[in-house]
């Protein structure tokens, strides 16, 4: 299985994060920005333990969606064939470390690929969500307090064109998770926060920090 990543693939958290370091362009990305999360999934109803790397841990709640048949060079026309669940995820970063290695024109690997650094919720099938005629509502909380809420809509690159696009680089397989991107709002996690994250009004995630 493999687990991969979007980067800025929303146009709110790319504006916030390019006010914040002169070394990220605000330019509309072309393409998708593609990261791998190695074998970074936490296990089920496993509390998120904050590591002992960098100074700055932090979330980025954002749509997942798991592939659901073998595919390579896939069309985008014919992508939606190949996802049929979806959830809300966490993709952990040591923001520091990113923007040190972005500075220098490095990988993201130590900043985005530690042990628990990717989270993934109770999935719904698509169909269920009234997906595609209606767009993914999704929301994240921390301690009751909502911090970051967006749509499936507002991406820039959608579930079908990455799809599309991973593809002709990777052979897409059953079971292979697709983090698509996080809205604006990301921020630091602390010991004892707990974080929720919700399609619509249902919950699909609860995760204490410990």
């Amino acid at each position: 299985m493999k687990i991969l990543g979007v980067g800025f693939n929303y146009r709110t958290h790319l504006d916030e994060t390019s006010q914040l370091d002169l070394a990220i362009s605000s330019d509309t990305p072309s393409a998708p920005l593609l990261f791998h999360k190695g074998d970074a999934l936490l296990k089920p109803r496993s509390p998120f333990f904050l590591p002992d790397i960098g100074s700055v841990i932090e979330y980025e709640a954002e749509l997942v969606i798991q592939i659901s048949r073998v595919g390579k060079c896939i069309a985008e026309r014919f992508a939606h064939r190949y996802y049929e669940r979806v959830t809300v995820g966490i993709d952990f970063t040591a923001r520091d470390l990113q923007r040190e290695a972005i500075r220098r024109g490095e990988p993201w690997l130590a900043a985005k690929v530690f042990d628990g650094s990717a989270v993934v919720g109770e999935w719904i099938d698509k169909a269920e969500l009234g997906f595609p005629e209606h767009p993914i509502p999704f929301h994240l909380d921390v301690d009751g307090q909502t911090v970051q809420r967006a749509d499936s809509s507002e991406m820039i690159h959608s579930f079908d064109a990455l799809i599309a696009h991973i593809s002709r680089f990777q052979t897409l397989r059953m079971g292979d998770l697709i983090f698509t991107g996080t809205p604006a709002g990301v921020g630091p996690v602390k010991i004892g926060q707990t974080l929720e994250g919700f399609i619509g009004e249902r919950k699909v995630l609860h995760l204490p920090i410990k």
